[in-house]
C-alpha cells in the first residue's frame, strides 16, 4: 500500500560546455507500507514463512542541491512456523501522514496583526494501519489444488457483491 517515488540516482553534464543541459536518471522506489512473504514448507506440512515488513515516507529534500525526495525507513525482518493452514496475524503496519495548509483573501491576510481575520489555517493528519491475516495452505496433491482452487474461487465470488 503507497506510491511509487521517482529518486534522482545520477546526475551528468558536459564538462567542455558549461551550458548545456543536465540530463538527471531517475529511478521509482516504492514507498509506503510494503509485505515480503517467503514461504517454506518441510515434509509435515510445518510452514516457515520469513516476513519483511516496511513503512516508508518521501519527504521534500531540504539538506541538498538535488531535486529529489528523503526516503525514511523502517523495516523489521522476522520468521515465523505455522502448521498448514493455522492463521497467522500480522499487525503494527503503521502510517501517520500530516499536512498542514492556509487560505484566505490576497493582501489582506498577511496585513500584520490582523490578517488572521482574512484568513484560515488547517491541519490534517491520516492515519493507516493494516492489519494482515496470513492462512498458509500446503497443496500435497492435485486433489487438495482443485480443493484449494475452489474454495478460493468461493471467496472470489463473495467478495463481488461487496463492492
Amino acid at each position: 500500500v503507497g506510491d511509487e517515488v521517482p529518486v534522482v540516482t545520477q546526475q551528468q553534464q558536459s564538462t567542455t560546455d558549461s551550458t548545456s543541459a543536465i540530463i538527471n536518471s531517475v529511478d521509482y522506489r516504492d514507498t509506503g507500507v510494503l509485505l515480503e512473504v517467503t514461504p517454506r514448507v518441510n515434509p509435515g506440512g510445518l510452514v516457515t514463512l520469513e516476513v519483511t515488513q516496511e513503512v516508508s515516507d518521501a519527504s521534500t529534500t531540504t539538506s541538498s542541491s538535488v531535486n529529489s525526495p528523503t526516503i525514511s525507513t523502517r523495516k523489521i525482518e522476522s520468521t515465523v512456523a505455522v502448521q498448514n493452514g493455522e492463521a497467522l496475524i500480522l499487525g503494527g503496519l503503521i502510517r501517520d501522514q500530516g499536512s498542514s495548509g492556509s487560505s484566505g483573501l490576497p493582501f489582506l491576510s498577511n496585513i500584520p496583526l490582523i490578517g488572521w481575520l482574512f484568513g484560515q489555517e488547517s491541519d490534517s493528519s491520516q492515519r493507516t494501519e493494516l492489519v494482515v491475516v496470513l492462512v498458509p495452505t500446503v497443496v500435497f496433491n492435485s486433489n487438495d489444488n482443485r480443493q484449494v482452487v475452489e474454495s478460493f474461487r468461493a471467496k472470489l465470488q463473495g467478495l463481488k457483491g461487496s463492492f
